[in-house]
């Protein structure tokens, strides 16, 4: 005890966490008994494990609000982008595109047939941990995503057909996960309401208020859609800022292997939608989009109910960063080219 103290008073008040290697040399030198030595080495130790686990607190902390703040920028950014969808557009314009029987059948073979083979087939060929590959398989059969409209609207495609194959995709996943995935996955229980429940309160009902008021009061509608469109795109780029600062060290922690299966899924995806699309361009790069934007919120879901293992949610989030790096430049150079200009 009093070699430590000695210890402590030879370092200067205050300094004492940028003095350890200081420390543990005057302990070396004016210490012969190897009982002090022994026990200044372990208060210097502790010392420095205190330290680094009051590190360790605040860099969690600080990940911790930049997780908080990325949720709630993009729970702006989709209320924000269905209500402006719904001031924009009338029930009958959403659901005119869907009355093309070919079309349908298009979108529902690319997202509930085509995708799912692709993902088992990724989870074999590539060498992936068991909860890699979990997250793969959730991706492949959860389909639409609240994103899909705002992609449309940079890519300059027919915005009422990206939000009634949202819709429609959403709805049809409440369905297909709770069959599908239990066969892909066999330790996995999917209930119907929770997919359901986040398409219900954070999409559907903004879009229904939206459509409410274009149907009341077209001239309000009018006034307020810009706003909200301007709104949405301000919280999309937020958001995307804010998840990558949360989640890049991610990327590292899974490895080459997911991060290529990831790629591939999404990328493959693009591909089958757009190939199935029809021979019009607007419909055609919106069905590429819709098919390569899974249901995040479906997939989380399903993640959290029923593993415990965190990378499998970690996965799900790096394949959403690598589509938002992927997806939005496309979607931008179509619009660009659609154009001749620079995209609003």
């Amino acid at each position: 005890m009093l070699a430590s103290l000695s210890v402590q008073a030879a370092i200067p008040h205050g300094r004492r966490d940028e003095n350890s290697d200081f420390a543990a040399k005057f302990a070396k030198d004016h210490f012969t008994s190897t009982m002090d030595y022994a026990l200044v080495s372990c208060c210097l130790q502790r010392a420095r494990w205190q330290r680094e686990s009051s590190l360790l607190k605040k860099l969690r902390s600080a990940v911790t609000t930049l997780e908080f703040a990325a949720k709630f920028a993009i729970f702006i950014f989709v209320v924000t982008s269905m209500l402006s969808v719904g001031l924009r557009l009338s029930l009958s314009q959403i659901l005119e595109p869907l009355r093309s029987t070919r079309l349908t059948l298009s979108a529902l073979a690319a997202n509930f047939v085509l995708v799912p083979t692709l993902a088992y087939f990724i989870t074999r060929v590539i060498a992936l941990a068991q909860r890699l590959a979990a997250g793969i398989l959730l991706l492949g059969t959860a389909a639409g995503a609240p994103f899909l409209p705002k992609l449309a609207e940079f890519a300059r495609g027919n915005l009422a057909f990206a939000v009634g194959l949202m819709v429609l995709l959403m709805t049809v996943t409440i369905v297909y996960m709770p069959i599908v995935l239990p066969i892909l996955l066999p330790a996995a229980h999917v209930g119907a309401w929770p997919i359901a429940k986040p398409l219900v309160t954070v999409m559907l009902m903004p879009l229904s208020l939206g459509l409410l008021v274009r149907a009341r009061k077209e001239a309000s509608a009018s006034y307020l859609e810009p706003h909200l469109r301007r709104a949405s795109t301000t919280f999309l780029v937020l958001a995307i800022i804010l998840v990558l600062a949360a989640n890049y060290h991610k990327a590292v922690r899974i490895g080459f292997n997911a991060i290529l299966a990831g790629t591939l899924l999404l990328l493959v995806s693009l591909g089958c939608g757009f190939v199935l699309g029809g021979p019009s361009a607007d419909t055609r790069n919106v069905l590429a989009f819709g098919t390569a934007q899974r249901d995040i919120s479906a997939a989380l879901v399903v993640a959290v109910e029923n593993f415990s293992d965190p990378d499998v949610v970690v996965m799900l989030i790096v394949v959403v960063v690598l589509g938002v790096w992927i997806q939005i430049p496309i979607a931008v150079a179509l619009g660009r080219r659609a154009s001749g200009g620079t995209v609003a």
